[in-house]
C-alpha cells in the first residue's frame, strides 16, 4: 500500500512548478502528448505515472493508483472518477494557471484506494486561489490626430 496519495502527489507537483516554470512547460509537454495520445496510449501512462508513488521509477508501489489514472479499475465507466482523470490532465497545459490549479477538480480520486480520503469534500490545502481574477486591461491611449496639412498660398 503506497503511503502518499494520488492526490498529495498531485499538490507535490504543483508546488514544485510553481518554483520552476521550466517543469511546469515539460508538465504541459507530457500532458498534451496524453491527451493526443489517449488514455490507452503510452504517453498517458507517462504522463500519469507522475502522480503515483514509486520506490523503482515506472514500478507503481500501489498498482491500484496507477490503475486507477488508467481508467482500468472498477472506476473505469463511472463519469465522475472520469471527469477526475481528465481534469487531472486537462489542466496542465493551461498556462500560468497551471502550477496552481493543477489538482483543481481532482480531488477525492483516491476514493476506495486510500482509507483517508474524503469523498464528500475536497483535499484541504492552504489557501490559494487558483482562480484569480485577470487585472483589468488598461485602455489603449489614444493616439493625437494627424493634423491636416493646410494649403499654401499663392
Amino acid at each position: 500500500m503506497a503511503n502518499k496519495k494520488i492526490i498529495d502527489l498531485v499538490y507535490a507537483k504543483s508546488d514544485s512548478m510553481q518554483n520552476n516554470p521550466a517543469e511546469a512547460g515539460q508538465n504541459a509537454t507530457l500532458a498534451i502528448a496524453a491527451i493526443k495520445g489517449g488514455i490507452r496510449s503510452p504517453e498517458w501512462r507517462a504522463y500519469m505515472m507522475q502522480f503515483v508513488e514509486q520506490d523503482v521509477p515506472g514500478i507503481p508501489v500501489d498498482p491500484r493508483q496507477l490503475d486507477r489514472l488508467l481508467g482500468v479499475d472498477e472506476t473505469k465507466d463511472l463519469p465522475e472518477m472520469d471527469r477526475k482523470r481528465a481534469y487531472l490532465v486537462g489542466n496542465a497545459p493551461c498556462a500560468d494557471f497551471t502550477p496552481t490549479g493543477l489538482g483543481v477538480r481532482v480531488d477525492s480520486i483516491d476514493e476506495g484506494i486510500a482509507s483517508d480520503c474524503d469523498p464528500a469534500g475536497p483535499v484541504p490545502r492552504p489557501p490559494k486561489n487558483p482562480w484569480k481574477p485577470m487585472p483589468p486591461k488598461k485602455p489603449a491611449a489614444k493616439k493625437p490626430a494627424a493634423k491636416k496639412p493646410t494649403p499654401k498660398k499663392k
